[in-house]
Protein backbone atom coordinates (compact mmCIF):
# COMPACT_ATOMS: atom_id res chain seq x y z
CA UNK A 1 0.00 0.00 0.00
CA UNK A 2 1.57 3.22 -1.26
CA UNK A 3 1.53 6.21 1.42
CA UNK A 4 -0.76 8.52 -0.46
CA UNK A 5 -3.81 5.70 0.02
CA UNK A 6 -2.99 5.03 3.98
CA UNK A 7 -4.01 8.75 4.06
CA UNK A 8 -6.76 8.93 2.35
CA UNK A 9 -7.85 6.17 4.91
CA UNK A 10 -6.55 7.90 8.05
CA UNK A 11 -7.36 11.48 7.14
CA UNK A 12 -10.67 11.83 7.83
CA UNK A 13 -9.88 10.86 11.61
CA UNK A 14 -7.40 13.60 11.86
CA UNK A 15 -10.05 15.89 10.75
CA UNK A 16 -12.48 14.94 13.37
CA UNK A 17 -9.92 15.21 16.19
CA UNK A 18 -8.98 18.78 14.79
CA UNK A 19 -12.93 19.62 15.06
CA UNK A 20 -13.17 18.34 18.24
CA UNK A 21 -9.45 20.78 19.18
CA UNK A 22 -11.59 23.54 17.95
CA UNK A 23 -14.96 22.95 19.66
CA UNK A 24 -12.77 22.42 22.81
CA UNK A 25 -12.08 26.54 22.71
CA UNK A 26 -15.41 27.18 23.46
CA UNK A 27 -17.13 26.31 27.22
CA UNK A 28 -19.79 24.14 26.39
CA UNK A 29 -16.95 21.79 24.46
CA UNK A 30 -15.42 21.28 28.37
CA UNK A 31 -13.59 18.11 29.69
CA UNK A 32 -16.70 17.08 30.97
CA UNK A 33 -18.51 17.05 27.70
CA UNK A 34 -15.74 15.01 26.54
CA UNK A 35 -16.33 12.83 29.59
CA UNK A 36 -20.11 12.55 28.98
CA UNK A 37 -19.50 11.84 25.16
CA UNK A 38 -16.71 9.28 26.34
CA UNK A 39 -19.49 7.28 28.26
CA UNK A 40 -22.01 7.34 25.25
CA UNK A 41 -18.94 5.72 23.15
CA UNK A 42 -18.32 3.45 25.65
CA UNK A 43 -21.38 2.04 27.27
CA UNK A 44 -23.56 2.42 24.12
CA UNK A 45 -22.15 3.00 20.61
CA UNK A 46 -18.71 1.23 20.86
CA UNK A 47 -20.30 -2.00 21.75
CA UNK A 48 -23.04 -1.91 19.00
CA UNK A 49 -20.13 -1.32 17.04
CA UNK A 50 -18.61 -4.20 17.74
CA UNK A 51 -21.49 -6.56 18.25
CA UNK A 52 -22.73 -5.64 14.41
CA UNK A 53 -19.23 -6.64 13.15
CA UNK A 54 -19.39 -9.54 15.09
CA UNK A 55 -22.48 -11.11 14.41
CA UNK A 56 -21.96 -10.61 10.68
CA UNK A 57 -19.17 -12.68 10.46
CA UNK A 58 -19.79 -15.74 8.13
CA UNK A 59 -18.08 -18.53 10.19
CA UNK A 60 -19.17 -21.05 7.74
CA UNK A 61 -15.56 -20.10 6.07
CA UNK A 62 -13.79 -21.78 9.13
CA UNK A 63 -11.29 -20.62 11.32
CA UNK A 64 -7.65 -21.26 11.68
CA UNK A 65 -6.58 -22.21 14.62
CA UNK A 66 -2.84 -21.84 14.08
CA UNK A 67 -4.27 -17.59 12.93
CA UNK A 68 -6.22 -17.19 16.15
CA UNK A 69 -3.20 -18.54 18.80
CA UNK A 70 -0.78 -16.53 17.28
CA UNK A 71 -3.15 -13.49 17.22
CA UNK A 72 -3.88 -14.28 20.89
CA UNK A 73 -0.13 -14.91 21.66
CA UNK A 74 1.56 -11.30 19.64
CA UNK A 75 -1.06 -9.05 21.54
CA UNK A 76 -0.11 -10.72 25.12
CA UNK A 77 3.67 -10.26 23.83
CA UNK A 78 2.86 -7.15 22.86
CA UNK A 79 1.30 -6.57 26.13
CA UNK A 80 4.12 -7.71 28.40
CA UNK A 81 7.30 -5.89 26.13
CA UNK A 82 5.19 -2.60 26.87
CA UNK A 83 4.74 -3.31 30.21
CA UNK A 84 8.21 -4.59 31.12
CA UNK A 85 9.79 -1.12 28.95
CA UNK A 86 7.28 0.93 30.85
CA UNK A 87 8.46 -0.25 34.00
CA UNK A 88 12.21 0.36 33.14
CA UNK A 89 11.53 4.07 32.31
CA UNK A 90 10.49 3.95 36.33
CA UNK A 91 6.51 4.01 35.63
CA UNK A 92 4.51 2.42 38.42
CA UNK A 93 2.45 -0.58 37.85
CA UNK A 94 -0.93 1.58 37.16
CA UNK A 95 0.64 3.73 34.06
CA UNK A 96 3.02 0.78 33.24
CA UNK A 97 -0.69 -1.38 32.80
CA UNK A 98 -1.60 1.24 30.98
CA UNK A 99 1.25 1.63 28.77
CA UNK A 100 0.98 -2.27 28.14
CA UNK A 101 -2.52 -2.00 26.58
CA UNK A 102 -1.83 1.71 24.59
CA UNK A 103 1.29 -0.61 22.77
CA UNK A 104 -0.44 -3.82 22.29
CA UNK A 105 -3.84 -2.70 20.98
CA UNK A 106 -4.40 -0.78 17.49
CA UNK A 107 -7.15 0.70 15.79
CA UNK A 108 -8.47 -3.16 14.27
CA UNK A 109 -11.94 -2.09 13.68
CA UNK A 110 -12.55 1.68 12.30
CA UNK A 111 -9.19 1.15 10.34
CA UNK A 112 -8.29 -2.65 10.45
CA UNK A 113 -11.39 -4.36 9.00
CA UNK A 114 -11.94 -1.88 5.98
CA UNK A 115 -8.40 -2.13 5.34
CA UNK A 116 -8.23 -5.68 5.15
CA UNK A 117 -11.00 -6.13 3.05
CA UNK A 118 -9.32 -3.20 0.21
CA UNK A 119 -6.09 -4.27 0.50
CA UNK A 120 -6.26 -8.24 0.66
CA UNK A 121 -10.31 -8.56 -0.71
CA UNK A 122 -13.45 -9.36 0.67
CA UNK A 123 -12.20 -13.17 1.18
CA UNK A 124 -9.95 -11.27 4.13
CA UNK A 125 -13.76 -9.83 5.97
CA UNK A 126 -14.27 -12.63 8.23
CA UNK A 127 -9.97 -13.18 9.54
CA UNK A 128 -10.30 -9.58 9.74
CA UNK A 129 -13.19 -9.77 12.27
CA UNK A 130 -12.19 -12.59 14.02
CA UNK A 131 -8.95 -11.25 15.16
CA UNK A 132 -10.51 -7.78 15.48
CA UNK A 133 -12.35 -9.39 18.02
CA UNK A 134 -9.40 -11.68 19.64
CA UNK A 135 -7.37 -8.17 19.62
CA UNK A 136 -10.73 -6.61 21.29
CA UNK A 137 -11.66 -9.01 23.63
CA UNK A 138 -8.20 -9.78 25.01
CA UNK A 139 -6.83 -6.00 25.38
CA UNK A 140 -9.68 -5.22 27.53
CA UNK A 141 -9.62 -8.49 29.43
CA UNK A 142 -6.17 -8.16 30.42
CA UNK A 143 -6.35 -4.47 30.93
CA UNK A 144 -9.27 -4.82 33.69
CA UNK A 145 -7.43 -7.88 35.11
CA UNK A 146 -4.95 -6.11 35.69
CA UNK A 147 -6.43 -2.76 36.88
CA UNK A 148 -8.18 -4.90 39.53
CA UNK A 149 -5.59 -6.66 40.79
CA UNK A 150 -3.30 -3.28 41.09
CA UNK A 151 -6.05 -1.50 42.83
CA UNK A 152 -6.64 -4.28 45.12
CA UNK A 153 -7.13 -3.37 49.16
CA UNK A 154 -7.28 -6.22 51.82
CA UNK A 155 -9.98 -7.75 50.41
CA UNK A 156 -10.19 -11.52 50.90
CA UNK A 157 -9.37 -13.28 47.67
CA UNK A 158 -12.89 -14.82 46.89
CA UNK A 159 -13.81 -10.86 46.59
CA UNK A 160 -10.86 -10.33 44.62
CA UNK A 161 -12.09 -13.27 42.37
CA UNK A 162 -15.45 -12.14 41.87
CA UNK A 163 -14.73 -8.24 41.10
CA UNK A 164 -12.61 -9.44 38.24
CA UNK A 165 -15.32 -11.39 36.92
CA UNK A 166 -17.68 -8.97 36.97
CA UNK A 167 -15.50 -6.33 35.26
CA UNK A 168 -14.41 -8.53 32.97
CA UNK A 169 -18.00 -10.33 32.27
CA UNK A 170 -19.74 -7.41 32.94
CA UNK A 171 -17.49 -5.22 30.23
CA UNK A 172 -20.12 -4.02 27.93
CA UNK A 173 -17.64 -4.53 24.83
CA UNK A 174 -17.11 -7.98 26.21
CA UNK A 175 -20.54 -8.44 26.40
CA UNK A 176 -20.60 -7.18 23.12
CA UNK A 177 -18.25 -10.00 21.21
CA UNK A 178 -20.42 -12.42 22.94
CA UNK A 179 -23.61 -11.63 22.04
CA UNK A 180 -22.40 -11.10 18.82
CA UNK A 181 -20.36 -14.35 18.36
CA UNK A 182 -23.97 -16.62 19.83
CA UNK A 183 -25.78 -14.58 16.74
CA UNK A 184 -23.08 -15.46 14.45
CA UNK A 185 -22.75 -19.11 15.54
CA UNK A 186 -26.56 -19.06 15.23
CA UNK A 187 -26.90 -18.04 11.88
CA UNK A 188 -30.25 -15.96 12.64
CA UNK A 189 -30.01 -12.19 11.97
CA UNK A 190 -31.60 -9.63 13.21
CA UNK A 191 -34.83 -7.57 12.34
CA UNK A 192 -34.26 -4.98 9.83
CA UNK A 193 -35.38 -2.47 12.38
CA UNK A 194 -33.27 -3.47 15.33
CA UNK A 195 -30.28 -4.36 12.66
CA UNK A 196 -30.88 -0.41 11.71
CA UNK A 197 -30.81 0.60 14.90
CA UNK A 198 -27.71 -1.43 16.13
CA UNK A 199 -25.67 0.03 13.07
CA UNK A 200 -27.05 3.79 13.63
CA UNK A 201 -25.68 3.27 17.28
CA UNK A 202 -22.35 2.09 15.80
CA UNK A 203 -22.24 4.81 13.63
CA UNK A 204 -21.35 7.11 16.38
CA UNK A 205 -18.90 5.60 18.09
CA UNK A 206 -15.58 6.25 15.67
CA UNK A 207 -16.76 10.19 15.34
CA UNK A 208 -17.70 10.59 19.17
CA UNK A 209 -14.41 9.04 19.97
CA UNK A 210 -12.46 11.30 17.88
CA UNK A 211 -14.00 13.99 18.94
CA UNK A 212 -13.87 13.29 22.67
CA UNK A 213 -10.24 12.81 22.02
CA UNK A 214 -9.77 16.31 20.06
CA UNK A 215 -11.39 18.02 23.44
CA UNK A 216 -8.48 16.75 25.64
CA UNK A 217 -5.64 17.21 22.88
CA UNK A 218 -4.66 20.52 24.20
CA UNK A 219 -4.00 18.06 27.81
CA UNK A 220 -1.90 15.80 25.45
CA UNK A 221 0.72 18.40 25.09
CA UNK A 222 2.01 18.71 29.00
CA UNK A 223 2.20 14.67 28.57
CA UNK A 224 5.00 15.31 26.59
CA UNK A 225 6.86 16.92 29.03
CA UNK A 226 8.94 15.24 31.86
CA UNK A 227 11.20 12.14 31.97
CA UNK A 228 8.72 9.33 33.00
CA UNK A 229 5.71 10.31 30.99
CA UNK A 230 7.78 11.17 27.76
CA UNK A 231 9.70 7.54 28.38
CA UNK A 232 5.80 6.06 28.89
CA UNK A 233 4.76 7.35 25.53
CA UNK A 234 7.79 6.64 23.54
CA UNK A 235 7.76 2.73 24.80
CA UNK A 236 3.99 2.53 23.73
CA UNK A 237 5.08 4.20 20.30
CA UNK A 238 7.82 1.68 19.62
CA UNK A 239 6.26 -1.25 20.62
CA UNK A 240 3.48 -0.12 18.57
CA UNK A 241 4.98 0.43 15.05
CA UNK A 242 8.05 -1.28 15.37
CA UNK A 243 8.35 -4.06 17.91
CA UNK A 244 4.52 -5.79 17.02
CA UNK A 245 4.87 -5.70 13.40
CA UNK A 246 8.19 -7.34 13.64
CA UNK A 247 6.82 -9.61 16.10
CA UNK A 248 4.16 -10.83 13.65
CA UNK A 249 6.20 -10.82 10.75
CA UNK A 250 8.10 -13.72 12.19
CA UNK A 251 5.07 -14.97 13.82
CA UNK A 252 3.44 -15.70 10.63
CA UNK A 253 6.23 -17.56 9.18
CA UNK A 254 7.51 -19.52 11.94
CA UNK A 255 4.39 -20.85 12.27
CA UNK A 256 3.32 -21.69 8.92
CA UNK A 257 -0.07 -19.38 9.39
CA UNK A 258 -2.25 -19.86 6.04
CA UNK A 259 -3.49 -16.96 3.98
CA UNK A 260 -5.36 -14.85 4.29
CA UNK A 261 -4.90 -14.94 7.86
CA UNK A 262 -1.28 -14.23 7.93
CA UNK A 263 -1.62 -11.01 6.16
CA UNK A 264 -4.54 -10.13 8.05
CA UNK A 265 -2.53 -10.59 11.01
CA UNK A 266 0.76 -8.55 10.22
CA UNK A 267 -1.99 -6.13 9.23
CA UNK A 268 -3.75 -5.66 12.51
CA UNK A 269 -0.31 -5.70 14.61
CA UNK A 270 1.23 -2.94 12.59
CA UNK A 271 -1.89 -0.48 12.84
CA UNK A 272 -2.12 2.52 15.15
CA UNK A 273 -3.77 2.95 18.09
CA UNK A 274 -7.85 3.78 18.26
CA UNK A 275 -9.52 6.52 20.21
CA UNK A 276 -10.88 3.21 21.70
CA UNK A 277 -7.85 2.97 23.75
CA UNK A 278 -8.46 6.28 24.76
CA UNK A 279 -11.96 5.78 25.84
CA UNK A 280 -10.62 2.75 28.07
CA UNK A 281 -8.17 5.05 29.72
CA UNK A 282 -10.54 7.83 30.58
CA UNK A 283 -12.97 5.31 32.19
CA UNK A 284 -10.05 4.15 34.07
CA UNK A 285 -9.11 7.47 34.60
CA UNK A 286 -5.47 6.46 34.16
CA UNK A 287 -2.56 7.61 31.66
CA UNK A 288 -5.45 8.74 29.17
CA UNK A 289 -3.97 11.90 28.65
CA UNK A 290 -1.02 10.49 27.71
CA UNK A 291 -2.84 8.00 25.67
CA UNK A 292 -4.22 10.61 23.48
CA UNK A 293 -0.75 12.09 22.52
CA UNK A 294 0.22 8.10 21.74
CA UNK A 295 -3.16 7.99 19.58
CA UNK A 296 -1.64 10.78 18.08
CA UNK A 297 1.62 10.24 17.52
CA UNK A 298 1.09 6.05 15.92
CA UNK A 299 -1.25 7.63 13.40
CA UNK A 300 1.03 9.85 12.53
CA UNK A 301 4.03 7.24 12.34
CA UNK A 302 1.81 4.73 10.81
CA UNK A 303 1.82 6.30 7.33
CA UNK A 304 5.43 5.25 7.43
CA UNK A 305 5.36 2.12 8.90
CA UNK A 306 2.32 0.61 7.69
CA UNK A 307 3.08 0.58 3.73
CA UNK A 308 6.66 -1.15 4.67
CA UNK A 309 5.11 -3.43 7.09
CA UNK A 310 2.81 -4.74 4.38
CA UNK A 311 5.17 -5.19 1.82
CA UNK A 312 6.89 -7.69 3.92
CA UNK A 313 4.29 -9.16 4.47
CA UNK A 314 2.25 -9.71 1.04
Amino acid sequence: MDPATLLTQIAPIFAVIAIGAVAARWERFSESAAATLNDLVYYLALPALIFDSVAEADLSTGVSGVGVAVASGLLLVGYVLAVLGARAVRLPWRDANAVGTVGAWGNVGYLGIPLSVAVLGPAAGFAASLVSTIHTALAISVFVVAATLIDRDRSSRGLLVRTVARRVLGNPIVVAIVLGLLVAASGWRLPRPVATTVELLGDMAAPGGLFALGILLRGALPALRGGGRVGGIVVAVVVKLVVLPGLAVGAVHLFAVPAPWAAVLVLMCALPDAATVFVLMAQYRTWYRESTAAVILTTVGSIVTLPVVLTLAL
